[in-house]
């Protein structure tokens, strides 16, 4: 019985390109996967927002800091636009 070595080479060239194939596909997969969860997570929030007991929770705002006497800024107010170039 004698060996072809040609017939052996094809066969090993075929197991890798068919190991790539099989690398892409899982990795197209795991994807895939993570695309349907986030879009199964996101469908979930829709439905309990467009439920008809939601309630919308109001955000926690921080009041506004009064502005110091002696501020610069404070004492002139910023004028709307685009400043005007100066002759250099």
């Amino acid at each position: 019985m004698a060996l072809n070595f040609d017939e052996f080479q094809k066969v090993v060239e075929t197991a890798q390109h068919a190991d790539a194939v099989k690398s892409d596909l899982k990795r197209t997969l795991k994807k895939v996967t993570n695309a349907l969860e986030n879009l199964q997570a996101a469908l979930g929030e829709m439905e309990t927002v467009l439920a008809d007991d939601y309630v919308a929770a109001p955000k926690a705002r921080k009041p506004r800091k009064p502005r110091a006497e002696g501020d610069a800024a404070a004492a002139a107010p910023k004028k709307p636009g685009r400043p005007k170039k100066s002759a250099a």
